[in-house]
């Protein structure tokens, strides 16, 4: 079985959970790249997760895989300095108690914090079940409790920000640097929240948002804003459309949406996860407006839970009926992206496929494929549209998916998939100015679908990683993060059972793709019952490419797929670093990825790596549950057959708290205390 823990992947079948805290703090990291020590400290600076709820915290956002603390440190607390920060792995406590623990027992940094979500619920549709986790009640301590402080009374460790001078939403913050506006970092709190049940997402919506997402929400004039632009979920019911307007107590607004570093607000593409759960089978259409003279608004990469396919959101990600070479050698302002002509009139289609634009009346804007965004190699696919076409002054437009129905996660129990963690591994393709040459990186799954024995010829089938879109947006690690939720593959009947190989494959060459490279690791199979290795090393941890074929095109530098961790490279086991030097957002101690800085190769390493052939999951039978306790000279010996989590407790009401996870037996002394125990799968 893969080891649950501080994994890269969910390895477990539950659905995604994660909690994001927005946070500002001159304490988060030593360092804006590379190998910097993070000044966080578990114990004495630092957030915690208390799972269990039993006073030991056993998660530190320090330690946290998927999360890189290198910079981000804002010596002012004003809304250029918020960052967003995440729990991400931590979906195998759904179901189970948790309490989030907040420690500042520093004298030399502060600790201010606007909001902690859990698993992105709006608050509003959708409960954040962390009571008071922005601090909005009208007892700011609500749903708190102070365990220590050096504040009196305790009512001053939340900060009021009435005007929006220094928040970009909502009114109040938790702080402890009670006074903004000094410099004085000395006092310190330790507060715990009350104890909450982990919810899983029963479904999500997944995107890419550029500009102005959330200015129509966001505090008046907070961020330059006029508060004209947005994105939003409509909502209807069941049996009714979305009634094509903004409804706050009804509809999703994308809120807190932060699109890029202090310097250029406006440009850099940023994910978002609108949590969708309890809303299954109504209704909704995705909406981005822009009435606003100084954002633009863009859109990439909209998809339902995994639906790679797009068959819930049509055309997500904006790709449908795009001009190739191939399809139209002559369409040269497509391959050469000239965003300010390329209006949907100038689609082969004469519009955007399955979206709607609507031009309002002395508006001066409409909707431009490869609108403005200051790093264009990041996108998704082919295109992205916006309101922008290289003037966020333009005005009066909104862009409106058609109607799709919100669909929910595939029931793990029969559902097979293949999993894998990855970043910027989401097929995207750039050609040259005039169509002679192509970019592009990709993730697949090749499906020996005709039994010939060989991967990639014609009437194979590709499952291919297409509009998953970079690190949640407010990372202040950009996009170089694990994609999050990570990949899945959900395997259709006819293929179950066939043999397939994964391929990651980087092309993306010197034109528009300067920051072109993808990082791959823990491939695994989820057969309904249980996740597994599909063969030996598919997740790396052997330090070798052993069951891989690696091929090496190009780059100076590049010398070898296998990266790790600073410790693994140090040793001498890899020869770079993985995630361009990202290396604490690594399960384990090594990976695969093509951005050799080490060896003087940045990230031009061009080539493709594939998996040895294994076996696509099948759905399993689990085995029926049996529990055996047996006396033994010093306690109790429990047992039981098959895979499942032994769990205890003090009452049969709970909380209960993992023992095992795997295989028995487990072995207790007698204390004299009562003790419930029970099997989890």
């Amino acid at each position: 079985m893969v080891p649950h823990g501080m994994a890269a992947t969910n390895n477990h079948g539950n659905a995604p959970a994660f909690i994001t805290i927005d946070l500002c703090s001159n304490g988060i990291g030593d360092s804006s790249g590379g190998f910097g020590v993070p000044r966080l400290v578990p114990g004495e600076f630092d957030i915690g997760i208390d799972v269990g709820a039993d006073g030991t915290i056993d998660r530190w956002l320090s330690q946290e895989p998927a999360t890189w603390l290198g910079g981000g440190n804002s010596e002012i607390i004003n809304y250029k300095g918020w960052v967003r920060l995440s729990f991400f792995q931590i979906s195998e406590y759904v179901g189970q108690p948790m309490r989030i623990r907040i420690v500042d027992k520093s004298a030399k940094y502060y600790l201010a914090i606007n909001s902690i979500v859990v698993n992105g619920a709006d608050g509003v549709v959708v409960p954040n079940v962390l009571k008071n986790g922005s601090f909005e009640a009208q007892n700011p301590l609500e749903g708190w409790k102070v365990l220590e402080s050096s504040v009196s009374p305790s009512s001053k460790l939340v900060t009021s920000d009435e005007t929006g001078e220094l928040l970009t939403y909502g009114k109040n913050f938790f702080s402890t640097q009670t006074d903004p506006a000094s410099s004085d970092s000395t006092e310190t709190a330790v507060i715990e929240s009350e104890t909450f049940v982990l919810p899983g997402m029963t479904s999500f919506i997944s995107g890419s948002v550029s500009g102005g997402g959330s200015e129509f929400v966001n505090n008046l004039a907070s961020n330059g804003s006029d508060n004209a632009s947005g994105v939003y979920l409509d909502l209807g019911t069941a049996t009714q459309n979305p009634n094509g307007r903004f409804d706050p107590e009804t509809d999703i607004a994308l809120r807190g949406f932060w699109p890029g570093l202090g310097t250029a607000p406006a440009n850099d593409f940023g994910t978002v996860i609108l949590n969708t759960s309890g809303l299954e089978g109504r209704r909704a259409q995705i909406v981005a407006f822009d009435d606003s003279a100084v954002f633009h608004v863009a859109l990439d990469a909209f998809r339902m839970n995994w639906d790679w396919e797009e068959t819930v959101i049509k055309n997500g990600g904006f790709d449908a009926g795009v001009p190739t070479p191939q399809s139209h050698p002559d369409a040269t302002a497509w391959f050469a992206e000239v965003g300010n002509e390329l209006t949907p009139e100038r689609h082969p289609s004469g519009r955007i496929p399955n979206w709607t634009v609507v031009k309002k009346a002395g508006g001066t804007a409409d909707a431009w494929f490869f609108d403005t965004s200051a790093r264009r190699d990041h996108m998704s696919g082919r295109t992205y549209v916006g309101t922008g076409g290289g003037d966020r002054s333009t005005v009066g437009v909104e862009i409106r998916s058609d109607v799709f129905t919100i669909a929910p996660i595939p029931d793990a129990a029969s559902s097979p998939f293949v999993q894998f963690a990855s970043a910027q591994g989401s097929d995207r393709i750039r050609y040259t100015d005039d169509g002679t040459d192509v970019a592009y990186g990709r993730i697949e799954l090749i499906v020996d679908s005709n039994g010939n024995g060989s991967f990639g010829d014609e009437g194979d089938f590709r499952y291919r990683q297409r509009n998953q879109s970079m690190a949640l947006n407010q990372s202040n690690s950009g996009r170089d993060l694990w994609h999050y939720p990570e990949y899945r593959f959900y395997i259709k009947p006819e293929h179950r059972g066939l043999q397939a190989v994964l391929r990651a494959e980087d092309r993306f060459g010197a034109f528009k793709a300067s920051w072109g490279w993808l990082c791959l690791d823990d491939l695994f199979v989820w057969d309904g019952v249980g996740a597994k290795l599909p063969f030996p090393n598919s997740d790396f941890e052997g330090g070798t490419l052993e069951n891989w074929t690696a091929e090496i095109d190009g780059g100076s530098g590049f010398n070898s797929w296998l990266s790790g961790t600073k410790v693994s490279l140090d040793a001498g086991k890899a020869t770079h670093a993985a995630m361009n030097n990202r290396s604490v957002s690594i399960d384990g101690a090594f990976a695969v990825d093509t951005a050799a800085r080490e060896t003087g190769g940045g990230d031009g390493g061009v080539g493709q790596i594939t998996s040895k052939a294994f076996l696509l999951p099948q759905i399993q039978t689990p085995q029926s549950l049996t529990l055996g306790i047996l006396r033994t000279s010093g306690g109790i010996q429990v047992s039981w057959t098959g895979q499942a989590t032994l769990e205890k407790a003090d009452r049969l009401s709970g909380p209960w708290s993992p023992i095992v996870t795997g295989a028995g037996p487990y072995e207790t002394g007698a204390t004299g205390d009562a003790l419930y125990l029970r099997l989890k799968r």
